[in-house]
């Protein structure tokens, strides 16, 4: 069994494509969605691609105005709610800015939309009111949310999510910033055997330091090739 190396709310951040959701007259409240694949792309066939799924949704809403301790609230009611209703939805606080406004939100993970209706009552009456349905053009917005994440160590700097097995973390040589983290990735995936992934910047707390992560979603990994990969983000970062 593999030990926990660091494990405590890290933060990632991304660009994503997101569009006004199917849901949003049913709720009324705007739903925004992304794809659950949104840059796992390949070049040349490499890994063979296969067919990537999946049965969860990525949703977005947007509070209205600002909430003090927004963060803290929403993850205590969503807790309060997991156990009282036994729900499957996950709930992520965070930010989004969406066509140049930026917005306190929730991301939220589910697979049954069901449980959409008691997650906005709670929260709602709790105080965090959300943005009413408006029609809303698609547009690439900036995300940044909050998850619990316990790391195990695969090798030196090279980290997974032992919660989820197709994620991968990459520890950053030094501090970056989100515009760099963008165009460095789009030259790794460029240059790069190894590129059907997602990816997505992500940092850590750990007392006094913050660590720097190059984070990678893939079912396709071939770890053999994990250390190409280091040396991309060395010579990129």
């Amino acid at each position: 069994m593999k030990k926990n190396e660091i494990e405590g709310f890290t933060c990632f951040e991304f660009d994503a494509n997101v569009s006004r959701s199917s849901l949003s007259e049913s709720h009324g409240r705007l739903v925004l969605e992304s794809s659950s694949s949104p840059d796992y792309y390949a070049r040349n066939n490499f890994p063979p691609n296969e067919k990537h799924s999946t049965d969860r949704r990525h949703l977005y809403l947007l509070v209205k105005a600002h909430v003090i301790c927004f963060q803290d609230l929403v993850l205590r009611q969503a807790d309060h709610l997991r156990r009282k209703q036994n729900l499957t939805i996950k709930v992520f606080p965070g930010q989004i800015r969406f066509h140049k406004n930026l917005y306190q939100c929730i991301r939220i993970n589910m697979k049954d939309v069901k449980e959409l209706p008691q997650l906005i009552a709670e929260l709602e009456s709790n105080g965090i009111k959300f943005l009413g349905d408006k029609k809303a053009a698609d547009d690439k917005a900036h995300v940044v949310y909050k998850k619990y994440i316990e790391f195990e160590k695969l090798e030196e700097g090279v980290f997974q999510d032992s919660n989820n097995e197709n994620r991968y973390f990459f520890k950053a040589p030094h501090r970056i910033e989100f515009d760099k983290f963008t165009k460095g990735m789009e030259q790794i995936k460029l240059s790069c055997d190894f590129n059907l992934f997602d990816s997505f910047f992500s940092y850590h707390f750990i007392k006094e330091e913050v660590v720097n992560f190059i984070g990678i979603y893939s079912k396709h990994c071939d770890k053999s090739k994990f250390h190409e990969l280091k040396e991309n983000i060395s010579k990129r970062f």
